[in-house]
């Protein structure tokens, strides 16, 4: 049940992404939801849920987007790790908690594709100016609301 959420969650980021950020245009420059996912993922189901949620998804989005190969999948799949670690050694209360760890996951996620991407000479990784900014907001709107999402789909099953 655990692979079949990831893979679901995935294919919704996929399509999302994909699919509407071609009509909504500030969809891909505010918001990286497989990144969100596989924060989501990793905070509240853990290491290894959240590291296979990085890993598929960051690979999925390297795939699609004609870059470097291998650069969203390693950036992705330290954020699933890094956020299962949080989720097991840290107690995040409440949404602005969640909006601060969102934001750092965001952060993290770009330092390693800026970092990856400067020592493989692939130019701008990152985009300019506000972008980081942009995206850390819009990543942390994105995984509040997906984080409910999550526990209300909890609650349900029970």
């Amino acid at each position: 049940m655990r692979l079949l959420d990831i893979l679901l969650a995935v294919a919704a980021a996929f399509i999302i992404q994909t699919v509407f950020g071609r009509y909504i245009p500030f969809l891909n420059q505010s918001v990286d939801l497989f990144t969100v996912v596989t924060a989501a993922f990793g905070l509240t189901r853990g290491r290894m849920p959240g590291l296979v949620t990085g890993s598929i998804g960051g690979l999925i989005q390297d795939a699609f987007s004609g870059g470097l190969l291998g650069l969203n999948g390693l950036a992705k799949t330290s954020v699933g790790y890094l956020a299962g670690l949080a989720q097991q050694h840290l107690i995040i209360p409440g949404a602005t908690g969640r909006v601060l760890f969102f934001i750092a996951a965001s952060l993290t996620d770009l330092l390693i594709l800026a970092v990856v991407g400067y020592a493989a000479e692939v130019p701008t990784v990152i985009g300019e100016g506000l972008a980081p900014l942009t995206v850390c907001i819009g990543n942390a709107l994105a995984g509040l609301l997906l984080i409910r999402m999550m526990e209300k789909k909890k609650l349900a099953d029970l």
